[in-house]
């Protein structure tokens, strides 16, 4: 049985200023949300992970791999440097009024069982990208790490409480490496 306290972010990482872009204070936004339009329906960005410090957004639009942000106040190439490098936040509020998506954020600490027996991998430690997809990285029993993929295909169900469920027949061997 899963006894780990549930503790949901109320603030996500949602992208990370790469650069300025022109004289208008726009910055270069490498965006971490899912999406055809993943800022829409957000009106703010914050400089923490705590929600400290907004920035309403006052437009979006995508240029090659980055976002093209553009925020209140922040009118002049001066003001968009300070920007850069930063890791901006969303609200989970303004990402997911309905209260249902399940994010990654949520799924650390939650173990990785097979479906069909229910035996339990182990606990997923993060998720991140390796180049060609996310990842989770798991800690086994004994202590090594396990890469999963995260594929639609390979993946049963997602409970943020119960776990991730997977089956090992969608897992072709080599795809999950233990280290």
């Amino acid at each position: 049985m899963n006894t780990r306290q549930i503790v949901r972010k109320l603030f996500l990482e949602a992208g990370k200023v790469r650069n300025t872009h022109a004289l208008r204070g726009e910055v270069k936004f490498e965006c971490y949300l899912d999406g055809e339009k993943p800022l829409k329906g957000i009106r703010h960005l914050y400089l923490t992970p705590s929600g400290e410090k907004s920035f309403e957004i006052r437009s979006v639009r995508v240029q090659g791999d980055v976002l093209l942000v553009l925020f209140d106040g922040i009118d002049t190439v001066e003001k968009a440097s300070l920007l850069k490098g930063k890791t901006l936040y969303a609200s989970r509020e303004e990402l997911d009024p309905d209260g249902t998506l399940i994010f990654f954020a949520d799924l650390i600490g939650v173990p990785l069982i097979e479906a069909d027996t229910n035996t339990v991998y182990g606990t997923i430690r993060d998720v991140g990208s390796r180049g060609a997809g996310e990842l989770f990285t798991v800690l086994l029993p004994d202590g090594r790490e396990m890469y999963f993929p995260v594929v639609k295909e390979w993946i049963v169900s997602m409970d943020s409480e119960k776990g991730v469920f997977v089956s090992p027949q969608r897992c072709a061997l080599g795809y999950c490496n233990v280290l």
